[in-house]
């Protein structure tokens, strides 16, 4: 026992717990071994598919027992940053067991960091840590593994030589001591006896950095279970770390990974009908879904591109049960463009996900994007929450069981670990940024299926992000399928190449045909590209008839004859702050409440939105009745420009590029209708055409020039326009493409249209030269600028690449409108600061509204504002460091802010 009492090692604590009343401590080397034990079973289990990460460093499939220990050794390296007498200093005690504090050093890195330092400039050249076959290669080997260990908390440790203030002569030998022991426990006890042959092969150092970023994923996981004090009661009593991990670590750990959720058996495919058993004729490209031949090993990459009404939707459920039951996936993740999309699609998948898997599987389905866990439809999580700690923790260091808390409880980051997830291509795009828990989001794309959907809607900045996703999940064995109605062939070939890359992992490129029809089915794997024309049903063949209109009151005048006649019609602005003003000047001049009119934009607070796109899809959705339809007006702004299911009978657009007109135009007469507006049953079956007048597109833009002048949107109705749409030639081609063609036909002249608009060799007239090229030129810095946060991933996972930055100390976003603010509304009663959304458990989330910075540096004055003093201390209860919280009048019609309007100051 003295032997044992004399291991300095003993002096330190790992997790604590700190009252007026009484204080608690968990020893350091047994939280570290707590870990260490949760990674040997996950690895052991091979959960997260972890078992298979390390047959591709060279363990058989014989030695996971083995690959798993050693694992686990590096993980008992995890905290050794806590070793520092700053970092023990944050537990005030007088317990002469433990280390006294030294006013000498301080805490100045988070422990993470200050374990690899203690690594770099200590630990790594004492002989005592070294076995027999120590040298300069297993050195390096270590170097990887430390710095997934201590980069446990979601990003890479920090590389700097502050841990020189924070660690004292015992502090260090205490470290040595651990590693000594640590050695004993798993090098001789375990009886690993020595390094497998494979760390001394350049081979295998070459895949441990590429694969370090999936390690770290396993790492954090590891850490989060190990410190849960539920399985893992705190411990103070010493006793040797053979007996501690024998008799408590391994047993407590089983006992916590078998909460993990198991993987779900896949059902093998047996055709539509199990699927939708409402399809009793699949189109043209739901047969071709069908049909295609699968590659026997190997990625693929699909596209499909048809009008919309074709089934994509279902095509790529089709596809996608086909590809998982092959072995090409485990799972989905469906990436939208935005939340009200991602909103449509979950609730669609939620109706046959369960279809994929074995009836007596439990399968997870997790909408993912920053609203997500308020959808009231969205009730599913993937780990149990009932055993993950709610215990408070010191608030100067990032404990990880506050981490762990933080996790699980955010969708946004576990969605990606979800056999089936939903949500905005953002989540996705994380794994490829140097964002924090990044390697989450990379491990749950693993064995991943990526549908894609609506990939013309993004900028030049997010496809390059989207170039790189698809290029990583192509060399990681993963598939992918892109769903689109309108995509340039400079995008598609982008795209294919990306993955072609990833594929080959090579920087050859495709020769991609530029001369194809439309709708077009490709297939790319190791073997071909196949381009594949398809047909398209013949109740989905539209022309929709253009006419113009260049003043507002034209367009409110179509809009009372529109009312007037019973039906529902839209105006879709290009600007919130247009569509707020055309609003109210149709509500005045029309003389309308708000049982006739709906304004539809982006900056109403979560809990208005949400009501509003539930009231949308009311009056406009497919299952609407005349009954609800007549005499409705909706303004709205590109909130439903792609993938709500929306059908009106007459639509006005502000002008935009040709693919989002074409977009704006699929919610027009989008589904058959008897001439009062009902949807025709299937006894209609034999009266497949629609009975409403041929449908119209009214587009609001300015007098055609033949020659334009560069002030040719200047007028102010066209304001916001030219700013929300930079490359005004694109605005003018698309207008002279459909003033020569007086209709948009549907498929025939598909490619027609795009690339009457997008070609690259168009020449736009003198006056738009400049707004051209210099839109284009700042189509490059876009994506040159995305191209400087992408990750290299044949890289080891570190911050070298970012000069020893990551996250909030870069510019990092997933979209360049990266300037927001967010605005939390509230009530100020009875002293207390109530949230304008107070039904539930999200009320502050919920009351929250997002603007653009600019936008809140004109308007900031007029708007009432929490006081600092009890603003900072809210911000630190709703875990907001940065929101700004503005106070509303209970009594009062709010200056800036209504459901009717949503936040209107501009």
């Amino acid at each position: 026992m003295s032997i044992l009492m004399n291991q300095s090692f003993y002096q330190y604590w790992g997790k604590c717990q700190q009252s007026d009343t009484s204080e608690k401590y968990h020893l350091l080397a047994y939280h570290n071994l707590d870990v260490a034990a949760c990674g040997y079973f996950i690895v052991k289990n091979n959960y997260f598919n972890s078992a298979e990460l390390f047959e591709q460093l060279g363990f058989s499939s014989n030695e996971i027992e083995k690959a798993a220990l050693w694992f686990a050794y590096f993980l008992a390296w995890h905290d050794i940053g806590k070793f520092a007498n700053g970092f023990q200093q944050l537990f005030q005690h007088n317990n002469p067991k433990l280390v006294a504090p030294d006013p000498s050093k301080g805490y100045f890195s988070r422990h993470d960091s200050l374990g690899h330092w203690l690594w770099k400039e200590y630990l790594i050249e004492k002989s005592e840590i070294q076995l027999e076959q120590y040298n300069n290669n297993i050195k390096d080997i270590y170097d990887i593994w430390l710095l997934i260990m201590t980069g446990h908390h979601g990003k890479p440790p920090i590389l700097e030589a502050k841990g020189k203030l924070s660690f004292n002569a015992h502090d260090k030998q205490a470290s040595l001591d651990y590693i000594k022991a640590i050695n004993q426990l798993f090098i001789v006890d375990a009886k690993l006896t020595c390094y497998p042959t494979n760390f001394f092969d350049k081979t295998f150092r070459k895949n441990l950095t590429k694969l370090s970023w999936l390690l770290a994923a396993i790492t954090v996981i590891s850490d989060w279970l190990g410190s849960n004090e539920q399985f893992f009661p705190f411990c103070s009593k010493s006793m040797e770390l053979s007996e501690y991990w024998a008799n408590y670590a391994l047993a407590n750990a089983e006992k916590a990974v078998a909460t993990l959720p198991k993987r779900s058996s896949i059902t093998p495919f047996k055709g539509i009908k199990n699927l939708f058993p409402f399809i009793e004729k699949p189109t043209p490209l739901q047969q071709q879904a069908l049909s295609c031949q699968l590659t026997n090993i190997g990625p693929e990459l699909f596209i499909m591109e048809d009008v919309t009404g074709a089934g994509k939707t279902e095509a790529s459920m089709i596809l996608a049960h086909r590809l998982m039951a092959a072995g090409k996936a485990h799972g989905i993740y469906i990436g939208m463009p935005t939340q009200a999309t991602a909103n449509g699609i979950y609730q669609r998948t939620a109706k046959v996900y369960g279809q994929l898997y074995q009836a007596d599987s439990h399968p997870s389905l997790v909408l993912a994007h920053g609203a997500s866990y308020m959808n009231p439809n969205f009730t599913q999580t993937i780990i149990n929450l009932d055993n993950i700690s709610q215990q408070k923790y010191l608030n100067n260091d990032n404990s990880a069981s506050s981490e762990c808390n933080e996790w699980f409880v955010d969708t946004r980051k576990k969605s990606l670990l979800a056999e089936v997830g939903v949500g905005t291509l953002d989540q996705a795009l994380m794994a490829v940024m140097p964002f924090k828990h990044q390697s989450l989001r990379l491990l749950g794309l693993r064995h991943k299926l990526l549908i894609l959907d609506e990939v013309h809607a993004y900028d030049s900045y997010m496809v390059k992000l989207l170039e790189s996703l698809l290029h990583y999940h192509a060399s990681q064995g993963g598939s992918a399928i892109i769903l689109t109605a309108t995509l340039p062939f400079f995008l598609r070939e982008k795209l294919l190449n990306a993955f072609y890359s990833g594929l080959t992992s090579t920087p050859s490129s495709l020769t991609v045909n530029t001369d194809l029809p439309f709708p077009l089915f490709t297939q790319l794997n190791q073997k071909s590209l196949v381009e594949h024309a398809i047909a398209t049903r013949d109740e989905v063949k539209r022309q929709v008839k253009i006419d113009w209109i260049d003043n507002i009151n034209s367009g409110i005048e179509k809009i009372k004859k529109a009312i007037e006649q019973g039906k529902i019609i839209c105006w879709i602005k290009n600007s919130v702050a247009d569509a707020i003003s055309l609003y109210q000047q149709i509500k005045q001049n029309l003389h309308l409440d708000t049982k006739q009119i709906l304004l539809f934009h982006s900056r109403f607070a979560y809990c208005d939105r949400l009501a509003i796109e539930q009231k949308t899809i009311e009056w406009a959705g497919k299952t609407s009745n005349n009954t609800i339809r007549s005499a409705k007006i909706i303004i709205a702004t590109q909130v439903i420009e792609q993938s709500l299911d929306l059908d009106f009978d007459e639509m006005i657009s502000d002008i935009a590029p040709i693919d989002l007109l074409i977009q704006r135009a699929g919610r027009l007469q989008r589904h058959v209708r008897d001439k009062h507006g009902n949807i025709k049953s299937a006894t209609h079956q034999n009266q497949p055409r629609d009975e409403r007048n041929p449908p119209i597109l009214t587009v609001f833009a300015p007098t055609w020039q033949d020659d334009p002048s560069e002030d040719w949107l200047d007028n102010p109705e066209f304001r916001n326009t030219k700013y929300v749409y930079a490359n005004h030639a694109y605005l003018w081609f698309t207008q002279r493409v459909l003033r020569e063609r007086g209709v948009i036909t549907m498929p025939e002249e598909a490619r027609l249209l795009i690339e009457a608009v997008y070609r690259h060799d168009l020449e736009p007239p003198e006056g738009l030269q400049e707004a051209f090229y210099k839109a284009l030129g700042e189509q490059l810095g876009q994506s040159s600028q995305a191209k400087s946060i992408i990750l290299n991933f044949n890289k080891c996972y570190s911050r070298e690449q970012f000069n020893g930055e990551w996250d909030k100390e870069i510019e990092v976003s997933t979209r360049l409108s990266k300037d927001n603010i967010d605005l939390y509304l509230a009530y100020q009663q009875d002293g207390k600061v109530i949230p304008y959304c107070s039904s539930n458990e999200y009320a502050w989330e919920q009351s929250h509204v997002t603007i653009s910075a600019s936008k809140w540096a004109r308007v900031k004055k007029a708007v009432r504002q929490l006081d600092e003093q009890p603003l900072e201390k809210l911000r630190q209860q709703i875990h907001r460091p940065n929101a700004i919280i503005v106070l509303i009048e209970p009594e009062k019609e709010p200056s800036f802010y209504s459901k009717e309007l949503g936040f209107y100051l501009n």
